[in-house]
């Protein structure tokens, strides 16, 4: 009865080792081809992708937003990733973006 316990235990701590993870929030493609360089704004970027993972300010005073989602499959195989790096200019208005996407979509560099 004992080893029957000790096998059931190992196998839940197996289990519970080998399943999935992922963070942020995966990039969806349709909302990608609604960015418009000088026409979207970074509201509506906000809107499309929520919150982004981190924003920074350049020497000439022009904001960066980077999105990114990570996904992870069964015992660390599988590895996906989207990394979706944006800057607005001055009237907060996208001048360009990147966005590097493994996760078998592609690569799509911005304008």
């Amino acid at each position: 009865m004992r080893s029957y316990i000790i096998c059931i235990l190992a196998a839940l701590s197996f289990l519970s080792i080998a399943g999935c993870a992922s963070s942020g929030t995966k990039i969806d493609q349709a909302n990608i081809q609604k960015i418009r360089p000088g026409a979207t704004t970074k509201q509506q970027m906000l809107e499309m992708f929520g919150s982004p993972l981190s924003q920074s300010y350049g020497t000439e005073g022009k904001l960066t937003m980077l999105w990114h989602y990570v996904y992870v499959g069964p015992f660390g195989t599988g590895m996906k990733q989207q990394n979706l790096a944006v800057l607005f200019d001055q009237q907060d208005r996208v001048e360009k973006y990147n966005l590097v996407d493994n996760t078998g979509n592609g690569v799509r560099l911005g304008q």
